[in-house]
């Protein structure tokens, strides 16, 4: 009994692959990133201070932003479960199979249509929300929204590949 100990307490810490079964080190491929979308609602809110929301300015930007949530949601429940069903796929060094291949194409277009809906939910409500406000808030909105979509796009930018870094 006691030289079967230390198996057993092998087998139970999971083998020694860590978290989900997997091995350490390996490098999976990319699996579907899902872009997060600039919601200018959640921005004014956020900034409201900057902005100089009045309590009445502020009371109909939250109530356009449960009506923006509520209408997103189901969305959002795609995305997610497009981001979960394609999280990292098959280890980089073996060969990806057809039907793999095809799944992810199938799903990185369903992702481009329910990013396009929730994109066009986001942009009816902003121009909603823009009209609350007076021209200098409107400009300083502008301002905010500016900022957040270059953040975005700085940082889902691909990393360099190793060839394009300088020697």
């Amino acid at each position: 009994m006691v030289a079967f100990t230390p198996a057993l307490a092998f087998a139970q810490r999971g083998g020694g692959f860590g978290r989900g079964g997997r091995a350490p080190g390996i490098t999976r491929e990319p699996g579907l990133t899902i872009p997060k979308p600039v919601n200018m609602v959640n921005l004014l809110i956020e900034h409201r201070q900057d902005v100089a929301l009045t309590d009445s300015q502020f009371k109909q930007v939250i109530s356009l932003k449960r009506e923006l949530d509520s209408t997103n949601a189901p969305q959002m429940r795609r995305l997610d479960s497009l981001s979960r069903l394609f999280r990292g796929g098959t280890p980089i060094f073996s060969a990806q199979s057809p039907t793999r291949r095809d799944s992810l194409a199938q799903g990185r277009i369903v992702m481009h249509q329910v990013i396009a809906i929730v994109d066009d939910n986001n942009s009816t409500m902003r121009d909603r929300a823009y009209t609350l406000l007076s021209d200098e808030q409107l400009s300083k909105a502008k301002a905010i929204q500016a900022a957040a979509e270059k953040a975005l796009a700085d940082s889902e930018r691909p990393p360099a590949k190793p060839d394009d870094l300088p020697q």
